[in-house]
């Protein structure tokens, strides 16, 4: 018995399903004429406007070659008028010859260059013909009647003339109307067939050869229409199954549509289109699937509207839990947002096309523009090529092996200047999201820079050591020997033959003597006078002092510096540095060489570069130079003292010095001074 309500609605339903299926047959069979006269009217709206459109390309050649005949008139000579008709054919396609002829009877040809032969052959006496007429009658645009290659089965070759009423050459061109009439892309319709006949019964060739044949064959059907179309009128009719069967079409009704194609105000041509009605019967079915889709889908919604409000309960309730675990998610997710932004380390993500996809805060703060979405080798647009391929490698490296990769301690000038960095590429067994690889920057300069203090000052201390050692144990022995060649002189005399040789002691032991003063002054140096130092005047004086020594060098010197750039610090020890690093680029420039002096500052820091054109220094070693005792000077030239003295001197300043050289380029030295408050 429980069963029983469910039942008579179930019955009530299909029975309701059922009516609406036979009544909706009984519309359709009621509305079918209408739907075939709507879909003729159509259909024949949209024929007429194509025959319009290729009315219009004829009217269009009437104007080429009205134009064609302008240009003529005004060209030079033969070779120009044959050039000007070779640029018109060679812009339309539908030409194939065009002639011009003169009042002289000079008449000039051109040719296209996919023109076929026989067409050309066959087009010479039409043209004459035409030529002859326009000549006669001019002001009008006449056209020939068809002719087909042999070779051309699927063209329709006609020929056009024009002659002005008051100026110009006659001109006529041989037309391949296949190609106007292509244009309609009638002819691309599989359920439509077309057919194209002229004033003088000639067929289209590329009008369907079936409906041809059939309209020959049955002019009980297709009389009334093309009567209709010869006096210009646009008529419609409707073709049986069979007849449509008959030229390739769905056996079903199809729609017979006859418009009149007018070309320049002649005998109007014939365009009868025949098109299937298979989609008229397809939209009928369409809705009567629709209809007792419908009536079922009604009918399974009512039995399952139950079934469906439990299953959302249950998804409802698994929809919650996902809530809480997305909610949970994007808690985690956004404190290692927190977390990587707030690192002392650059991290990159990418995807796995190596495209960058988030960059933390200490990262982008550095690299000093956005580079999310762009590609791993373009993020680092200011570094070397070296640099960045380096990175690369590491990351393709990374992800070939599935295991993390490390660089230590690179010297790579990826964040705007060099520094030594850890790199770390870590590719994820598991991607997240779009996230492939983690690429880390562990940036070590500020850590190289105390070793490089600790070390400076163990060397400090040795050679403190080493100088007190060798001042004490060498001095007194040195000024004994010194004293006795100073005796063994003044007895001698100098006129005497060992007198030179006495004289080469002494200042050897001098040289030695200054030497260990020398170091003792670098070891302990005085105490810095801190105070505000005109850096232009500071320039120009130390140019100045050493124009003398340049000048002798052949050595241009050049000064560039803002005349407001001060800086704070004891200004002979700031002299002291510009002239050693001078002296060096002296050293390294050949005859007609460079030394540049400059000077620029920023809100930060103030910058002191000297540079020069020279030989430059060799990259493996260019950590060296500031170290003591070392020198790439000829023996007995250079003590290795001068750069290690500017260094410990800017040291001292809490400057920084850093080194720009190839040997290709010179070299050029920058001092970066603090601003001071």
């Amino acid at each position: 018995m429980a069963r029983r309500p469910f039942i008579l609605v179930s019955a009530a339903l299909v029975t309701s399903l059922t009516v609406l299926v036979l009544m909706g047959q009984r519309v359709l069979e009621r509305d079918r004429a209408a739907l075939f006269a709507r879909y003729a009217e159509e259909r024949q709206h949209g024929i007429e406007e194509a025959a319009r459109g290729v009315a219009g390309e004829v009217s269009d050649l009437g104007d080429d070659l009205d134009l064609a005949s302008t240009l003529l008139q005004s060209a030079e000579s033969p070779m120009v008028a044959a050039r000007e008709l070779h640029a018109i054919a060679t812009i339309k396609r539908e030409y194939i010859v065009m002639y011009a002829r003169t009042d002289d009877g000079e008449t000039t040809k051109v040719t296209a260059l996919d023109a076929p032969a026989r067409v050309t052959e066959q087009a010479d006496s039409i043209v004459e013909r035409q030529l002859a007429i326009a000549e006669r009658e001019p002001g009008r645009l006449h056209v020939s009647s068809a002719y087909i290659a042999p070779a051309e089965p699927g063209a329709w070759y006609r020929v056009f003339a024009w002659r002005p009423k008051d100026h110009g050459p006659a001109v006529a061109a041989v037309v391949d109307t296949a190609v106007l009439l292509a244009r309609m892309k009638l002819q691309r319709d599989p359920m439509t067939r077309t057919l194209i006949i002229d004033a003088r019964g000639a067929t289209a060739g590329v009008s369907d050869r079936a409906l041809a044949a059939l309209v020959r064959d049955r002019p009980d059907v297709f009389g009334p229409l093309l009567a209709a179309i010869a006096t210009g009128t646009s008529s419609t009719g409707i073709l049986d199954d069979s007849l449509a069967r008959g030229i390739g079409l769905p056996t079903t009704r199809a729609v017979v549509i006859g418009v009149p194609l007018v070309v320049n105000n002649q005998a109007p041509w014939t365009l009868l289109v025949v098109s299937s009605t298979r989609g008229l019967q397809t939209q009928e079915q369409t809705i009567v699937r629709r209809v007792v889709v419908g009536s079922a889908l009604v009918l399974a919604l009512l039995l399952s509207a139950a079934a469906y409000v439990l299953r959302n309960m249950f998804r409802a309730r698994a929809l919650r839990e996902r809530v809480q675990h997305m909610d949970h998610l994007a808690h985690l997710t956004e404190k290692a947002e927190k977390i990587l932004d707030h690192i002392p380390s650059g991290v990159v993500a990418l995807s796995e096309h190596r495209r960058i996809t988030s960059v933390n805060r200490w990262l982008a703060e550095r690299l000093g523009h956005d580079v999310v979405g762009q590609q791993l080798v373009d993020a680092f647009d200011s570094a070397p090529t070296d640099d960045v391929s380096l990175v690369v490698n590491l990351v393709e490296r990374a992800l070939e092996t599935g295991q993390p990769q490390s660089l230590h301690r690179e010297r790579v000038a990826l964040l705007g200047r060099e520094a030594s960095l850890n790199i770390h590429a870590i590719p994820l067994a598991r991607g997240i999201g779009d996230v492939s690889v983690l690429l880390v920057f562990d940036d070590l300069t500020e850590l190289c820079r105390i070793e490089e203090r600790l070390l400076h000052s163990e060397k400090l201390v040795t050679a403190g050591q080493l100088a007190a050692g060798i001042a004490h144990e060498v001095g007194t022995p040195l000024n004994v020997a010194r004293g006795r060649a100073e005796l063994s002189l003044s007895h001698l005399g100098n006129e005497h033959q060992d007198a030179d040789n006495q004289r080469v002691v002494i200042d050897q032991i001098d040289r030695v003597t200054r030497l260990i003063r020398q170091l003792l002054d670098y070891v302990r140096p005085s105490p810095a006078t801190m105070q505000q130092v005109d850096l232009a005047q500071a320039l120009h004086a130390v140019k100045n002092l050493l124009a003398p020594q340049a000048s002798k060098r052949d050595i241009s010197l050049h000064v560039d510096v803002d005349d407001r750039t001060t800086l704070y610090a004891d200004p002979d020890q700031v002299q002291q540095i510009i002239v050693n690093l001078m002296l060096n680029a002296f050293d390294a420039c050949p005859r007609g060489g460079n030394v540049w002096l400059r000077a620029h500052s920023s809100s930060r820091s103030v910058t002191l570069e000297i540079g020069d054109d020279g030989h430059g220094i060799p990259r493996e070693i260019q950590k060296q130079v500031f170290d003591p005792f070392f020198t790439t000077k000829k023996r007995g030239r250079g003590t290795g003292l001068g750069l290690w003295v500017v260094a410990q001197l800017v040291r001292s300043h809490d400057a920084e010095i850093e080194l720009d050289s190839s040997p290709a380029n010179g070299t050029t030295v920058r001092v970066h001074w603090p601003v001071r408050a």
